[in-house]
């Protein structure tokens, strides 16, 4: 099991999404996150390289985010990016996504209905 913990502000204002812990568990395929609001996500590890918002992965156009069909069951390291997106090392060696907090919580497969599906995300702000 890999684990990323974060320190997360006294008191989220707003709309401000903060992951409290990020937990990665191969052995299941999936990611937990538990967020401040104390909501907890759960994605398959499969989501979350099919929706890797890099560049290599959607080209450089700020345009929606589909998923990419892959066989990814593992990440091998997690990395915290500042105070506001991850970056997950999957087993097939890519490595250049940064997922920020508010994109990871509208990757979570039962938010959608909050949401909506992340065919309609827009990757950049």
């Amino acid at each position: 099991m890999t684990t990323a913990e974060t320190e997360a502000p006294s008191v989220p204002t707003g709309k401000q999404i903060v992951p409290l812990d990020v937990q990665v568990h191969n052995e299941t395929q999936l990611v937990d996150v538990k967020w401040a609001d104390g909501h907890t996500s759960s994605y398959s590890i499969s989501r979350l390289r099919g929706y890797c918002p890099c560049a290599a992965c959607r080209g450089h156009s700020g345009g929606g985010l589909p998923f990419l069909d892959n066989h990814v069951s593992a990440i091998l390291d997690v990395l915290l990016v500042g105070r506001y997106a991850v970056n997950f090392k999957f087993a097939d060696a890519h490595s250049t996504g940064l997922f920020r907090w508010d994109l990871l919580r509208r990757l979570d497969p039962t938010e959608e209905a909050r949401w909506g599906p992340p065919e309609n995300i827009n990757r950049t702000p």
